[in-house]
């Protein structure tokens, strides 16, 4: 089974955190063994570096969180947040329909936080790099092609 993991995320860019440039915002989300998001960072930070921070912090302080059930007017659906010395540390990824799933949902997030893999990130893949393993993939799936036989 696949272990419950936090996985950032960049916004405004399609690379990963180690490439982030300048003006990127990186954030977290954690996801369980069944690659369903449980929760996210409340907010965007200024770098890879300050998020991992932000997640180290949430790690250490769980028990300390400060949980807020609401409900959305407009739509009717529950969702949670937790603070940490008043400011918003970790949030569901959506609503829920119903006060106990999303209760239900909260109470995963408390327990996979502690046991959740780090993930580093890892820079991203050049066009030729992508090239490469789209051909290995390829021809592992035994597609070939021959010299001269393309499509026309």
């Amino acid at each position: 089974m696949v272990p419950s993991r936090f996985l950032y995320v960049v916004r405004g860019a399609q690379r990963r955190p180690v490439g982030a440039g300048e003006g990127d915002r990186v954030g977290w989300r954690l996801v369980g063994s069944n690659h369903r998001e449980l929760g996210r960072s409340a907010e965007m930070y200024a770098g890879f570096a300050e998020c991992r921070a932000a997640l180290l912090t949430l790690r250490e302080r769980i028990g300390d969180a400060r949980v807020l059930l609401t409900t959305t007017e407009s739509a009717g659906g529950w969702s949670w947040r937790l603070e940490i010395d008043g400011r918003a540390a970790a949030n569901a990824g959506r609503p829920y329909q119903r006060q106990r799933d999303c209760q239900y949902n909260l109470g995963q997030f408390l327990n996979a936080v502690p046991v959740a893999e780090l993930t580093e990130p890892t820079p991203p893949r050049t066009k030729d790099e992508r090239a490469v393993r789209s051909r290995a993939a390829a021809e592992d799936r035994g597609v070939t092609r021959r010299a001269g036989s393309g499509a026309r």
